[in-house]
């Protein structure tokens, strides 16, 4: 595979891209340590990565199933500065065409239709379910900037809610490129169309929250901090840094702070990282259980702080 080409034609002027090989049996490894890597970077609103890991796996198992060819290459890239994210899946297998046309109902499909038939629901050449590609589509709607799907001698192209189907130089197989938006908070759910559960799935593998439940231990506490003073849904991070900007102060001494989440119907992931997860990067962990007691969580709430929570635990050092 040509991989040079790939990373003129779409990474063009970037030296730190990260760069994996593999196969049926590395599959997995690669998917792991990709979204490892995705994990750490707090500028990557968690929805994002929910939906994102089911669609990444998802492309990855296409070429295992799909190209004919035993390797495939992944090419990722995260710009912290602009909160974009780049990711290329690539092999040089039979291509889009010729794999559909192995079902009977796609065999005189041409190569141009057959890059839009893909992003169809249900469209398979019979060795799948024809749902990746189409819960793609979904997700670059949400956040896409930029999507490119190039096998044989076409290449769709969708860009700014237009999407067109241009003749290009020959590949050898399949390239996706995805480059989307990594700071909006989307519905992980709504993009796999509630036929699996994205945000369960990704929390499960990426997201131990083993340990955390002592913050929900009662204890001994000198002031409550209500969260229905300000509102009765919590999906923003401006919310999120002004609130934590009042809470901060309370947390000192002996007390014990209640953060009372009574009446609240909506604590978003984003709002909980700017408002709770983020005291991780004043205080250890420890230090924070010291100081706080949480009451009135629903359990929807109470999975989006722990998950928060979690995230910045994992990687952020005890001070």
């Amino acid at each position: 595979m040509d991989v040079s080409f790939l990373l003129k034609q779409y990474f063009k002027g970037i030296d730190d891209v990260t760069i994996d090989v593999f196969d049926a049996h590395t599959l997995n490894d690669v998917y792991q340590h990709v979204f490892t890597a995705l994990t750490s970077h707090f500028e990557i609103e968690v929805s994002v990565l929910q939906a994102l890991s089911y669609c990444f796996y998802e492309i990855l198992d296409n070429v295992h199933i799909h190209s004919g060819k035993p390797l495939g290459t992944a090419i990722t890239y995260f710009d912290a500065g602009k909160e974009t994210l780049r990711l290329l899946v690539a092999d040089d297998g039979m291509g889009i065409r010729q794999s559909l046309a192995e079902n009977e109902q796609y065999k005189d499909v041409g190569e141009a239709d057959a890059l839009k038939m893909c992003l169809q629901d249900s469209v398979t050449d019979g060795k799948g379910m024809g749902f990746g590609l189409y819960a793609t589509s979904r997700l670059m709607k949400n956040i896409g900037l930029n999507f490119i799907l190039h096998s044989g001698n076409h290449k769709l192209v969708s860009k700014d809610n237009d999407t067109s189907v241009v003749e290009d130089d020959y590949w050898q197989g399949t390239i996706i490129y995805m480059e989307l938006s990594t700071s909006k908070d989307i519905d992980p759910n709504d993009v796999v169309n509630h036929r699996t559960d994205a945000e369960e799935q990704y929390n499960e593998a990426f997201i131990d929250t083993d340990g955390l439940e002592s913050l929900w231990f009662d204890g001994k506490e000198t002031d409550t901090f209500r969260f229905e003073d300000y509102g009765k849904d919590f999906g923003t991070r401006d919310m999120g840094k002004k609130l934590r900007e009042k809470i901060r102060p309370m947390l000192h001494g002996e007390a014990r702070i209640v953060l009372d989440f009574t009446n609240v119907n909506v604590v978003s992931n984003s709002f909980a990282d700017e408002c709770l997860a983020k005291l991780l990067l004043e205080m250890p962990l420890d230090e924070l259980k010291r100081y706080t007691v949480f009451r009135g969580l629903s359990p929807m709430a109470e999975r989006s702080i722990l998950v928060a929570l979690q995230r910045r635990y994992n990687v952020t050092p005890a001070t």
